[in-house]
């Protein structure tokens, strides 16, 4: 699974709270400047960085941070019912 979709525009990573017991669960959403949902992807990494998901999202949220990076296809295990997306953050712009 390799479809890519970049994200240059800086934006948000939001939890919107949705919760799933199969995965994948798409419960981040990228947001940009205006609120608007740019993205809803399933799993955020980050690169050089051991943080993921959530740990991540309140390290981004604790510095008000602003992201860019890009959006990846990727298998989320047997029990899923779909690819997974996962959004890799590759830069991060403090305010």
């Amino acid at each position: 699974m390799t479809a890519e979709r970049t994200v240059e525009e800086p934006v948000r990573v939001v939890d919107n709270g949705i919760r799933s017991f199969i995965p994948p669960t798409y419960c981040f959403e990228l947001r940009n400047e205006a609120g608007g949902i740019v993205a809803t992807v399933s799993q955020v990494v980050m690169t050089d960085s051991t943080l993921t998901d959530f740990g991540l999202l309140a390290a981004l949220r604790r510095d008000d941070a602003q992201v860019v990076g890009s959006i990846t296809s990727y298998d989320p295990g047997a029990s899923a019912r779909r690819p997974g997306a996962r959004f890799t953050v590759t830069r991060v712009i403090a305010p």
